[in-house]
C-alpha cells in the first residue's frame, strides 16, 4: 500500500538526512516524495484513505524541516517551493490524460474513442482532480 511505502520513505529521510541544509532536504522531498506510483489511475481509494495520505505527505514535509506537527502544512509548503499531494496528483492526472488523448497508438484510441470510456470511474475521478476548485 503506497501509505506504508510513503511512511517509509519519510522515516528514512528524516533519519538519514536531518543535518542537512534546507535546499538538500526539500531536493530529498522531491525526488522521493513526487513519486506515488500510478497515483493518476487511484479512482477507487476511499476519502479516508486519500486524506490519510494527505496527512503522512504533510507531516513528512513537517518532520524533515523540523517544523512543530501544528505549524500549518500549506504556509510550509509554500515557503520551501514544494508541491501539496493534491497538486502533485493533479499534474499526474493532467500529464496522463494528456498523453492518453494525444496517443495514436490503436488500443488506446479504440477505448479513448468508446461511449464506456466516459462513464469509467477513472475518468470521472480525473475530471473531479482537474476541475476542482482549491479554496485557501
Amino acid at each position: 500500500m503506497q501509505t506504508t511505502k510513503l511512511l517509509v520513505v519519510g522515516n528514512t529521510l528524516q533519519r538519514k538526512f536531518s543535518y542537512c541544509s534546507r535546499e538538500v532536504k526539500m531536493e530529498l522531498f522531491r525526488s522521493h516524495c513526487y513519486s506515488i506510483y500510478c497515483n493518476s489511475l487511484w479512482s477507487r481509494y476511499k476519502v479516508a484513505t486519500m486524506n490519510r495520505l494527505k496527512v503522512y505527505h504533510n507531516d513528512i514535509l513537517k518532520r524533515l524541516l523540523g517544523l512543530p506537527r501544528w505549524c500549518s502544512s500549506s504556509l510550509a509548503f509554500a515557503r520551501n517551493g514544494v508541491n501539496n499531494l493534491d497538486v502533485i496528483r493533479q499534474h499526474s492526472v493532467f500529464s496522463l490524460r494528456s498523453r492518453v488523448e494525444l496517443s495514436t497508438n490503436s488500443i488506446i484510441t479504440s477505448v479513448r474513442q468508446s461511449s464506456a470510456c466516459v462513464s469509467r470511474p477513472i475518468q470521472q475521478r480525473w475530471l473531479g482532480l482537474l476541475f476542482v476548485q482549491n479554496v485557501g
